[in-house]
């Protein structure tokens, strides 16, 4: 089955996606397509209840650039093509969480979260963008390839003044000289463990155009909501 996921070693970024194998108690093992490693070291778990994967269209509805599978020539990608063509079916929307918290998160708010790409690291960071209970988190001084999709519920979250009241050394905003001397700079964005599959080139997210997924009815839906993030984001095929 298909379906769209964060790509846990590349936390802007949402990409096409396959399960790859079903485990027991709800966890999948899931894989980048264009990206899996023949002998499937690179796929990743997530359980099926996990906020950080998506139905088919998601990203489409809700204006998310949608990372193609590496070196898929047919662009903008279509999902319908796609599917036709691997042969492949899309998840069904039933079998994801659709339940949205009312967080009362706010475009523009400010807090202190977690670099998880380097998880002792906690920076000064701002909630750039709401879709229902996704976050995009902006790390404060950093280029917006470094921003990370997170769960409204993460507990990589903290308010702030977490860090002064706990002891912990807080991040502060990156200053342009310690960004063009990286290794001067208190925060390095680097993987610190080897990745065959989707990497970023020249440190610059490879952006790929989407285009409508004609083939979709859309149900009615919002995204970048301002309080709960609430709505559907689903859709369903057509008849």
């Amino acid at each position: 089955m298909k379906l769209e996921a964060i790509d846990p070693l590349n936390l802007s970024a949402i990409c096409v996606a396959t399960v790859k194998k079903v485990l027991a108690d709800g966890y999948l093992m899931i894989g980048i397509d264009g990206s899996e490693a023949v002998d499937g070291s690179d796929w990743f778990c997530y359980h099926s209840m996990s906020p950080s994967i998506f139905p088919v269209g998601f990203c489409e509805i809700n204006n998310i650039e949608l990372t193609p599978p590496k070196g898929y020539m047919k662009l903008p990608f279509k999902w319908f093509d796609y599917l036709r063509e691997m042969g492949s079916v899309a998840a069904p929307v039933n079998l994801f969480n659709k339940e949205v918290p009312n967080h009362g998160f706010r475009i523009g708010m400010k807090l202190e979260a977690v670099d998880l790409m380097e998880p002792r690291l906690v920076c000064v960071a701002t909630v750039t963008r709401i879709v229902h209970r996704l976050l995009r988190i902006h790390f404060d001084g950093w280029e917006d390839e470094y921003d990370q999709w997170v769960d409204c519920e993460s507990p990589d979250l903290y308010p702030v003044g977490w860090c002064q009241l706990t002891g912990y050394q807080l991040q502060p905003p990156a200053s342009q000289s310690n960004r063009d001397t990286p290794l001067s700079a208190p925060k390095q964005k680097k993987k610190t463990q080897p990745y065959k599959g989707q990497k970023k080139k020249s440190l610059l997210r490879m952006k790929e155009d989407t285009a409508d997924v004609d083939e979709f009815t859309f149900t009615q839906g919002t995204s970048d909501q301002e309080s709960n993030g609430s709505g559907s984001y689903y859709i369903k095929q057509e008849p």
